[in-house]
């Protein structure tokens, strides 16, 4: 039975091919089961996520009037230092 070189390479490149697809297989299950984990995680904690979303309008209206009264408070300083 003679075998080519061309033969010998189809059939690297095939089982090549094959390994390949075997760890692809791996890294979809993967990425498959961190999706499901993830999705785990967000379901657990959605009463939570809903809570922090409502009150992001109220952390942002402090945060805004901690802002005004620090540039109050920044100009009479300047003021007083002159």
């Amino acid at each position: 039975m003679n075998v080519s070189l061309w033969e010998i390479g189809v059939f690297i490149m095939a089982m090549g091919f094959f390994v390949l697809c075997i760890n692809l297989s791996y890294a979809v299950k993967s990425v498959d089961r961190t999706i499901k984990s993830a999705m785990d995680i967000i379901e657990k904690n959605e009463p939570d996520i809903k809570k922090i979303v409502a009150d992001i309008s109220g952390i942002t209206d402090n945060v805004e009037k901690l802002t005004n009264i620090t540039a109050v408070l920044a100009g009479v300083l300047s003021k007083i230092k002159k």
